[in-house]
């Protein structure tokens, strides 16, 4: 489980200090939804792949909290 938290933390700081290296854009047009949705660069990529992410591992250490209380209550 330790391994699980330590990933959903990892994650998180790895989100916040890739979101404040971008450099600030100063397009008027911007990009296609497609571009804006998935490219980490130009859009908002990197908040979705790295929301899957916590996602993912935050979900796999409630299962492994819930299955280690589960063992030692029943």
């Amino acid at each position: 489980m330790g391994n699980w938290i330590a990933l959903t933390i990892l994650s998180l700081v790895a989100m916040i200090v890739f979101r404040r290296k971008r450099p600030l854009e100063e397009k008027l047009e911007p990009p296609s939804n497609f571009t804006m949705f998935f490219h980490p660069i130009q859009g908002e990529g990197d908040l979705f792949i790295g929301g899957i992410l916590v996602i993912y591992f935050s979900s796999r250490m409630f299962l492994a909290l819930s299955q280690t209380i589960r063992s030692l209550v029943f």
